[in-house]
């Protein structure tokens, strides 16, 4: 739990996020079509295809202001036991106090399909992640998420799945996924993807990527093309090597909004924001900014 402290609140201080969400900044280029992500299929379908052609080439953005409109910020919850020693676990009533603030303000809160599919409007959408698939996140799916018409993306390390008693099971994590819950990697055993790791030890590298999406895959049955980075951490090999091995899309963590138009984004660097006991003041702060 060190190491999650010690990583969040370098990545997520109050002075970053505000300094980096006031510019609204242009994270990288990427091409202009999106990968779409597949849909859960209803109970008794097959599941569904996915198109993984190249995508379309690279084209300008728009001139002016008018290209970074339709914007989202991605947030993530971890854990949802109350525990106010863990600086990114929430109790349900806190989790609940904070959605509807945010709709309070305004927010809407597109899934991260909504998002691949470029269905954002306006500056006020927020895109809700659940990284590490907790044992507490099914509840928290259906009493405080999905009780607020929210579809939250639930970013996995199989590893865990079923055979932890601080995981979720594999069957509510199918039961989620049949409901509407887009399910991502977040590596196998939840390893730094660094360069330094992938000098040494490849082994361990190649599986945190390329195992990890084959186990999820198998869990969900559905394609897993969305990737979020275990603590954040990433390097260009990395970038490589989940491009290689089919992801359309990488989650960071780091300042920043991921726009509707796909030129604007680094589709395997989009930013994101981990809520923890320290931040969530600054945030809210910010998205309050943003709604004016």
């Amino acid at each position: 739990m060190s190491r999650y402290r010690a990583v969040f609140r370098r990545a997520l201080s109050a002075g970053i996020i505000a300094a980096g969400l006031a510019t609204a900044p242009l994270w990288g280029a990427a091409p202009a079509t999106r990968v779409p992500l597949p849909k859960s299929p209803a109970p008794g379908e097959e599941p569904l295809s996915v198109d993984l052609s190249p995508r379309a080439p690279r084209r300008a953005p728009e001139a002016g202001t008018a290209a970074f409109a339709d914007r989202a910020i991605l947030l993530c919850w971890h854990s949802f036991l109350g525990d106010p020693s863990l600086p990114t676990d929430f109790s349900l009533a806190e989790a609940r106090a904070q959605l509807d603030s945010l709709a309070a303000l305004g927010y809407r809160f597109p899934s991260f399909s909504d998002l691949a599919a470029g269905r954002l409007e306006g500056a006020r959408n927020i895109v809700v992640t659940i990284d590490d698939a907790h044992r507490t996140v099914p509840s928290a799916v259906d009493r405080v998420f999905s009780e607020r018409g929210i579809r939250p993306s639930l970013f996995v390390y199989p590893a865990v799945v079923g055979t932890t008693s601080f995981s979720m099971d594999d069957a509510n994590l199918r039961r989620l996924s049949a409901a509407g819950s887009l399910v991502g990697a977040h590596g196998y055993h939840h390893l730094f993807v660094t360069e330094d790791l992938f000098k040494r030890d490849r082994a361990a590298f190649m599986k945190e990527i390329y195992k990890a999406k084959e186990k999820t895959e198998a869990l969900s049955s559905l394609p897993v093309l969305a990737y979020a980075y275990p603590f954040g951490a990433l390097s260009a090999v990395t970038k490589e090597e989940l491009a290689r091995a089919g992801y359309a899309y990488g989650v960071a963590v780091k300042p920043g909004f991921v726009y509707g138009k796909a030129v604007l984004d680094d589709e395997l660097e989009l930013p994101r924001l981990v809520v923890t006991r320290d931040n969530w003041p600054e945030i809210l702060a910010m998205l309050r900014r943003n709604a004016r």
